[in-house]
């Protein structure tokens, strides 16, 4: 074509869960970053999060604007929509070139490229090269029509930083201390291959973590310190970085608060102590299960006995939130009771309780029976760990208890936690 193509970047709905519009779609913003990078200048975000009902949903839909290049990520939930996105899409732009990427479809391409949806183009994980060559092609004229498998940079610090121009931040609800947070990423990946995460369905191939330098992540936040001092790392394993303290030391300077999910065996003293200097105030950790033998099952057997970090953490002023998983294979009534009367006892401040959920790519999904498991439930678009009024799904079936016996766990769980005064972390008064 002869003119600059028209790329609106979608983010549908999820009314699943009860606030779809808790930050901007980081993921879309890098794109939209490297597009403009190479030339692309009419790129922009239809960001449809924030419909509370179905009539909002039509109406959102009904709002896309023409384009001639549409790329659009996905969700498991987001799913029941992508289809009259589609049709929203073949109606009024209908020459116009759909490609699809994020978890779900970098998991699930076939279901998007073929099926009722008939996709031009899926890219399997990270976008932002594979997204441009696709772009590249329909404006050369010979599109790609297939699954593109990204190949992801080594050096990230050569990825662009986020458009965040084209959202504005005041539409969005999460916050850090009652104030207004940004997120951001200082790593990509993860270096651990745990059976019910989908991190490695984004990772397109990657075969580790990458990490960003400390200086190139702190210019980063020295251009957003000048209208946020909340931020929220959205790494998979923040703790990881082999210069955590290096990183530590360069955003102690800045003045900001921040929160940070990490592996427990990681928060030693020492690295506690640096997190607080810095500005940390919360850690996530998927503590998952206090049974050794469940632990070696998920790929998180480094971690067993590691849970009086804990108190380590908590020695230092930072806010600990503990998530667990129910449904796991050495799981029985009696050891629910006993695992979660000694979780009640680690000092924890706030609590998630899921139960095991094989969301779509991970190993889980792939290869239940590996693990003792069948799959009842697989519509994947219901799987949700903390739906709307607590709703979540039991899918899997063990070869020693069923979907009823995990959710009589899940309650038995959350009401040990709440007898103990810990937060449930829909109550979190942290981290909104």
């Amino acid at each position: 074509m002869n003119r600059d193509p028209l790329i609106v970047l979608i983010n549908p709905p999820s009314l699943a869960v009860e606030d779809d519009r808790i930050e901007p779609p980081l993921g879309l913003l890098y794109l939209i970053a490297e597009l403009r990078e190479h030339g692309y200048q009419g790129v922009s975000l239809y960001d449809m999060s924030g419909c509370g009902d179905p009539q909002a949903v039509h109406d959102r839909i009904a709002g896309i604007p023409a384009a001639d290049v549409f790329g659009i990520t996905s969700l498991c939930t987001q799913f029941p929509y992508v289809t009259a996105v589609i049709d929203q899409i073949r109606r009024h732009s209908p020459q116009a070139y759909i490609v699809f990427g994020g978890p779900n479809p970098s998991a699930v391409p076939e279901q998007y490229l073929q099926g009722t949806l008939k996709a031009d183009a899926v890219v399997c994980g990270e976008g932002e090269d594979s997204f441009r060559a696709c772009v590249d092609s329909f404006v050369h004229g010979t599109p790609l029509r297939e699954v593109v498998r990204a190949k992801p940079r080594r050096d990230i610090d050569s990825y662009a930083p986020p458009a965040r121009d084209v959202a504005d931040p005041s539409g969005y609800s999460r916050t850090l201390l009652g104030r207004p947070v940004v997120s951001l990423i200082s790593s990509r990946g993860c270096a651990h291959h745990c059976i019910h995460c989908n991190s490695t369905v984004m990772g397109g191939g990657s075969d580790g973590a990458r990490y960003r330098s400390a200086g190139n992540v702190l210019d980063e936040m020295q251009n957003l310190r000048r209208e946020f001092d909340r931020f929220r790392f959205n790494d998979d394993h923040f703790t990881g970085n082999p210069d955590l303290y290096g990183l530590l030391h360069a955003i102690a300077g800045l003045e900001v608060k921040f929160r940070i999910f990490a592996r427990i065996e990681d928060l030693n003293e020492n690295a506690c102590r640096l997190l607080k200097q810095a500005g940390c105030v919360h850690v996530s950790v998927g503590l998952e299960s206090l049974d050794p033998a469940n632990l070696r099952v998920l790929g998180k057997a480094s971690q067993a006995g590691a849970e009086e970090n804990i108190r380590v953490a908590r020695s230092q002023g930072i806010v600990v939130r503990g998530s667990f998983m129910v449904g796991l294979p050495y799981d029985t009534d009696e050891s629910i009771v006993r695992c979660f009367s000694r979780v009640a006892q680690l000092g924890l401040d706030e609590f998630a309780v899921y139960p095991l959920i094989p969301y779509p790519g991970t190993r889980l999904w792939k290869e239940p029976q590996r693990f003792g498991y069948t799959i009842v439930d697989s519509d994947f678009t219901g799987y949700v760990q903390m739906g709307k009024s607590g709703a979540t799904r039991y899918a899997l079936k063990h070869v020693n208890f069923g979907p009823e016996e995990v959710r009589k766990w899940h309650n038995r769980a959350e009401e040990i936690l709440r007898a103990s005064h810990i937060r449930h972390m829909s109550e979190s008064t942290v981290a909104g």
